[in-house]
């Protein structure tokens, strides 16, 4: 998938899962990119693989 489609992804199970707007989903994983040093890409793979894992 391509990087963008990943982090919508993302976004969209911050948003639903933390009830926060897609702005601050956003500034959320941008933050946590800056933070570890890792890019977007990287984060919101992780946020979309515990999101999985939650749900089996």
């Amino acid at each position: 998938m391509e990087t963008r489609k990943l982090v919508e992804k993302a976004k969209g199970i911050l948003m639903k899962s933390m009830r926060i707007t897609e702005e601050e989903a956003f500034k959320r994983i941008q933050k946590q990119s800056m933070n570890k040093r890792i890019s977007m890409r990287a984060v919101a793979e992780a946020v979309i693989l515990a999101y999985n894992i939650n749900q089996v």
